[in-house]
Order: C-alpha cells, then sequence, then structure tokens
C-alpha cells in the first residue's frame, strides 16, 4: 500500500468515526443501562398493571408493538407492490414521474404530522377513535412510500433478457409477473418489507396520538381498541425521572426495542446478501 493510499484510508476512517461513535456510544448505554433490570419475569409474568411505572410484565406492550407494525404492513405492502406494478407495466413517464414525485414528497413529512393528520381526520372525523386500527393506518401511510419505491427499485433491477424472454414466449402480464419478475425479486421486496417493519416498530409520535394508551389496557378487545407499546411505554415512563423503578422499567423496554429492531435489521442485511449472491 502506497503512502498515499494509506493517509486516504486513515482521512477516511477520522471522518467515519463520529458518524459510528454516537450510535455505539448509545446503544452500549442503552444495554448498559436494561440488561441488569431485564428478566423472564418482565417477559412473560403476570400481565396486571401495579401502580404507575411499576407493571408485572412487558408482554402487552411488545403485543402491542408487534400488532402495530404488522398490521400496518400488511396494509402498506399490497398497494406498494401494486404500485410498482402499475410504474413498471401501465404508467407513461409523466406518471412515472408524478409517482416518484409524490412519494418522496411523503417522505419528507414529519411524521409527527401523519400523527397530529390522524388525531384529526380518523380519531374525531370518522370516529375511530384511540384505536389499534388507527395506528395500523397511519404507520402504513409512513412506511408506504419506503415501500413502493424499493419494490419499484427491485423490478428495475430484474435483468432485460429475463422479460425479453418471457415476452418472447407470449407470457401475459400476470405470468410474467408469477413466473419471472416475483421469484427473481423476492429477496429485494422482503428486504423493503423488513426494513419498513422495523421503521414501523421505530416510530412514536404518530401512535401516541392515535393508537396507544399508558394504562387501563391489557390486549386489544377489537380494532377499535386502543392498544399499549413499547415506543410509547418508554415515552411516559422517561417522564417520571424521580421513581426509579419506573426509570429501570423503560431501559428494559428500550433494550427489547432495540433487539427487535435489529433482528429485522439482520434479516434485511441477510435478504440483500442472498440478492448479491443470485
Amino acid at each position: 500500500m502506497s503512502m498515499n493510499e494509506r493517509n486516504a484510508k486513515i482521512l477516511t476512517t477520522m471522518l467515519a468515526l463520529p458518524a459510528l461513535l454516537p450510535p455505539a456510544a448509545c446503544l452500549s448505554y442503552i444495554l448498559f443501562k436494561g440488561i441488569p433490570v431485564l428478566d423472564w419475569a418482565m417477559l412473560i409474568g403476570s400481565s396486571q398493571a401495579i401502580a404507575f411505572g411499576s407493571i408485572s410484565t412487558l408482554w402487552p406492550q411488545i403485543t402491542g408493538s408487534i400488532l402495530l407494525m404488522l398490521g400496518a404492513c400488511a396494509l402498506a405492502a399490497p398497494v406498494a407492490l401494486g404500485g410498482a406494478l402499475f410504474y413498471a407495466l401501465a404508467a407513461n413517464i409523466r406518471q412515472r414521474q408524478t409517482l416518484l414525485g409524490m412519494m418522496h414528497l411523503l417522505v419528507g413529512i414529519p411524521p409527527i404530522v401523519y400523527g397530529l393528520c390522524g388525531l384529526i381526520v380518523l380519531v374525531h372525523v370518522l370516529h375511530w377513535g384511540i384505536s389499534l386500527l388507527t395506528g395500523m393506518v397511519i404507520l402504513a401511510v409512513i412506511i408506504l412510500p419506503m415501500l413502493l419505491m424499493n419494490s419499484v427499485n427491485a423490478f428495475d433491477r430484474i435483468p432485460g433478457g429475463k422479460t425479453e424472454a418471457a415476452r418472447a414466449l407470449g407470457l401475459s402480464n400476470g405470468q410474467l409477473i408469477r413466473r419471472v419478475w416475483l421469484p427473481v425479486a423476492w429477496p429485494a421486496l422482503m428486504t423493503g418489507l423488513l426494513l419498513g417493519m422495523a421503521r414501523a416498530l421505530s416510530e412514536t409520535a404518530p401512535i401516541l396520538f392515535t393508537a396507544t394508551v399508558f394504562s387501563g389496557v391489557v390486549w386489544p378487545d377489537s380494532l377499535f381498541s386502543p392498544v399499549t407499546s413499547l415506543q410509547t411505554h418508554i415515552f411516559y415512563l422517561a417522564q417520571e425521572g424521580a421513581n426509579a423503578e419506573a426509570v429501570d422499567i423503560a431501559w428494559a423496554s428500550a433494550v427489547i426495542l432495540v433487539i427487535l429492531v435489529t433482528a429485522l435489521s439482520f434479516g434485511a442485511s441477510a435478504l440483500r446478501k442472498i440478492r448479491m449472491d443470485g
């Protein structure tokens, strides 16, 4: 390695450190504070709340977060896939530009704005109330642009020769999608879906206004019942700085949330490797 290459590598490393060290330090501190508090009783114990900031299990919060995440993806994924197929098969240049422009616009809107819109439109105007369904819809709208653009990119990366060969064999659009595009693009589509799930699992402000409560609810009775979630549980407990038990539970909740998001991110990385190897 020449002197210039060595200097360039050192400079690149120094420039990367400010971007790597703060997240690593935050993650280490969360684990340091939360792991000693976390135990199996907190995960599988009784689901009866004792007092503010004191709860015998976090299982309802974990379940609420997962229900919101899965519901949002179930709503957003078909719309994203349909939009990507329309973009690839039927849209003209102007329609493609309009569709991508709208998606980039939606990506730039702060999540709290979605939460306020959901509070006004879904909670008050449509009278859905603070509910699981309201939170699912708001989170679905938030992750939809990311899922749609990922799906568009996944179909764009399919080798043109495969599509031309399928057309030459007389395959219809439906057959082309089922037999050629989906078998080739599924790792990229699933990668985007897992990242969308991680994004939905990380959002706090939108569901704070539309879906979750801190206490009084263990399991949702229906789609129109409120839920508890890890995200908002951490938010509420973190405000009780004078209550040591509440702060400890907040750190434990943060560790569980980090583990869930990390697992989804690792799954997306594994699928990305399959796509690259393929």
